[in-house]
């Protein structure tokens, strides 16, 4: 992995009442609302349960998707099978892929626990690969991205002080496709959770700022309640799905340090939209994915599970953001409200947001 370096920072986190903040976070209160860090990471509503209940050494479950990402797959492997952490099972699941992958995957042998099958998106390679596994914690990771030798680790320690967390998460560092920084070093998401945020997760219209695939570890009896996903519906973007539902099934818990490393590069699944070659037409997509997604969050709350959310569209800033992209005629009212509701955005933030909106610089790739 000699091409992919992560910039050191000199960031550290506050740790105060039990709950953890980025020193560099966005996240301020807004006048009128409290200052206590209950208010800004989401206080605990229940005291945690006791480690007890994990077991000593938790099998984590690494679950690896590819399709046709046979150049980056070595890597990703290798990331797997190189953790520090010592009790894992790398499972890679290739969806129908038609370059050289299935060869790549035959070459680690017994090392890894190889699952091929048809072309059926995302959606059907988390459920191919996790009816493979056995851990106790399950981490996902993209074919085109790399975790970093110390992250399952990171993760077991953290889940530890919080065995009831339906999600255990880490920030991303962005690489292009030759391994080189990008995002000028700053690893991503800004602001990192800790607690129960369901309250505000509803009052943001079922958005929150979550890391793509490669930063998201679920313990096992979280999938239980919300696999198998549907596979129709999300052929892409499944982990979107499992990070909407997770904060109505405990706490999420934040790790600020970078972990893994995220691939932008022109045939990934984040540059779909670019390449529809039109801004009105990317950001129609995207509203429209944000709108099926919460659909789908809302009904499975309900149908599966029996919870009932109070989630609205009206609330999503960045449905109302991407409508107003596409040319939509959208009253600026139901753009800007969303904005300043939100609570997962700072002032600062808020104001940057609002000034993109009207003059219409939509982040639409």
């Amino acid at each position: 992995m000699a091409s992919t370096t992560v910039t050191s920072t000199s960031r550290e986190t506050i740790i105060s009442n039990g709950t953890v903040l980025d020193s560099s976070t966005d996240f301020v209160p807004s006048v009128g609302m409290s200052t206590s860090s209950d208010w800004v990471v989401c206080s605990e509503s229940k005291d945690r349960m006791e480690n007890s209940l994990l077991p000593e050494q938790p099998l984590v479950s690494i679950i690896i998707t590819n399709h046709n990402y046979a150049s980056f797959l070595p890597l990703a492997i290798e990331s797997a099978l190189g953790q520090t952490y010592p009790r894992t099972e790398v499972i890679v699941v290739d969806d129908g892929s038609t370059d050289t992958s299935h060869q790549v995957i035959a070459s680690y042998r017994d090392q890894i626990i190889p699952v091929l099958k048809g072309n059926g998106g995302q959606g059907s390679g988390f459920n191919a690969g996790y009816a493979a596994s056995r851990g106790d914690l399950v981490a996902f990771l993209d074919a085109d991205d790399v975790f970093r030798p110390e992250k399952l680790a990171k993760v077991v320690a953290a889940w530890r002080a919080q065995p009831d967390s339906s999600v255990i998460y880490h920030r991303l560092q962005g690489i292009d496709a030759e391994g080189r920084d990008l995002w000028h070093g700053k690893p991503w998401p800004k602001v990192m959770l800790r607690g129960n945020i369901r309250t505000r997760v509803e009052r943001s219209g079922g958005w929150w700022p979550w890391p793509v695939t490669s930063g998201l570890c679920f313990p096992r009896t979280f999938l239980e309640q919300v696999l198998p996903i549907s596979e129709a519906e999300f052929p892409n973007r499944a982990d979107s799905y499992l990070a909407g539902m997770a904060p109505f099934l405990g706490p999420v818990v934040g790790i600020p340090e970078p972990l893994a490393w995220y691939r932008i590069h022109t045939i990934s699944g984040s540059n779909r939209y670019g390449r529809t070659g039109s801004k009105p037409l990317g950001c129609k997509l995207k509203a429209e994915i944000f709108a099926l997604e919460s659909q789908i969050v809302r009904e499975t709350l309900l149908q599966r599970l029996g919870i009932m959310s109070s989630m609205s569209l009206s609330d999503h800033y960045l449905y109302q953001y991407y409508r107003k992209g596409s040319g939509d005629e959208v009253p600026l009212r139901q753009v800007v409200g969303p904005v300043l509701r939100c609570p997962f955005l700072s002032p600062r933030l808020k104001g940057r947001e609002l000034v993109k909106m009207v003059l219409r610089r939509v982040d639409w790739q």
